[in-house]
């Protein structure tokens, strides 16, 4: 198993690059968002992608939205599972930069990835998430 995303928390959106082998080099990976503390009030969210980028990161297109985390559920787990050797999801889209809606693209996608994710803060400014998300596959 890899670290995508090492533990961090996060009050704010953002994004960071993912270190990983090229997608070319899998065919099956599972991925787990691991949320550790979440905020407290039910109106709180977290939303989590994992994107990648054909032009060398100006355009990210999301293939993973893990189901959104809410401030009141605390600590959860949740699962991916991508086949990267399966006829494409959908072959001909527009790029859905934090748009996809919670679930996975399967099939090819570009080398270069990132994690983005989405806090919402439902009205006190003390929304507060941590979170980790690693990846294994077969050749692990």
């Amino acid at each position: 198993m890899s670290t995508l995303l090492a533990s961090r928390t996060e009050t704010a959106n953002g994004t960071a690059a993912v270190s990983t082998k090229a997608p070319a080099e899998l065919d099956v990976a599972t991925f787990l968002l691991s949320v550790t503390a979440a905020a407290t009030e039910s109106g709180d969210k977290l939303n989590v992608y994992v994107q990648s980028s054909a032009d060398g990161g100006t355009t990210y297109d999301d293939f993973i939205h893990f189901t959104e985390v809410l401030g009141n559920g605390g600590a959860v787990k949740h699962i991916a599972i991508v086949n990267f050797r399966v006829t494409p999801t959908s072959a001909l889209h527009v790029p859905q930069d934090a748009a996809l809606s919670a679930g996975v693209n399967q099939g090819p996608v570009a080398n270069d990835w990132r994690v983005k994710w989405v806090v919402t803060d439902a009205s006190t400014d003390n929304a507060s998430f941590t979170f980790s998300i690693s990846m294994a596959s077969a050749d692990d």
